[in-house]
């Protein structure tokens, strides 16, 4: 497997089956700006709300091959093997599947992740463990916290500045790993005083 970062947003995604599993599934894609669309001849609480916002599609019935073949990525979250598979035997190869039951089937897994703002860390057993992963993400959870968000606000506004100035590529480089320095991820004053330091250096 070749782990990589996916640019999702206005993508059209299709999650196959109304349950709690395709509902947990169905929140990060939204959040990444998905244009997502459930396919189930029933769904659950969580679905019915999201329908009620208006933040998804759904197509209360049972799924049929061109629902999905205008697709980009494609969840397939039923308790039918005999579905499963044949969503996945009849997708086209350039469509991304994933079929939650059976990681055998389609071409890419759904990582364990840990969100802290900017920050995304992503654990993959390759299917041979899910609940080990989500541990490992769980215990990465406890050593980066939720300070990460405003610490990444700070080293994502320090390299736009840094980037954008006239330094040579050296001067750039050691002022990149300055900023990485422990006392800026404890410390809002000293990130102020980072910044404030770029500042003449922007407008050379």
């Amino acid at each position: 497997m070749y782990p990589i970062t996916l640019n999702i947003e206005n993508r059209k995604c299709i999650i196959i089956g109304g349950g709690q599993i395709g509902y947990f599934k169905a929140r990060p894609l939204l959040e990444a700006g998905a244009e997502v669309t459930v396919v189930s001849p029933e769904i659950c609480q969580g679905f019915q709300q999201l329908k009620k916002e208006g933040k998804i599609h759904v197509s209360l019935k049972e799924v049929e091959e061109a629902d999905y073949r205008e697709a980009f990525l494609i969840i397939v979250a039923t308790n039918s093997e005999e579905v499963n598979e044949r969503v996945y035997r009849t997708a086209s190869h350039s469509q991304l599947v994933n079929v939650i039951s059976n990681h055998e089937l389609g071409n890419f897994h759904l990582p364990a992740t840990l969100n802290r703002g900017m920050l995304a860390i992503s654990v993959s057993t390759n299917g041979a463990s899910p609940a080990l992963a989500k541990k490992i993400r769980n215990d990465l959870g406890e050593v980066y916290d939720e300070s990460y968000e405003e610490y990444l606000e700070f080293l994502f506004e320090a390299r736009k500045i840094i980037k954008k100035s006239p330094l040579t590529h050296e001067e750039k480089s050691k002022l990149l790993k300055d900023s990485i320095a422990d006392v800026y991820k404890h410390s809002t004053k000293e990130r102020y005083r980072f910044l404030a330091r770029l500042l003449p250096v922007e407008a050379e």
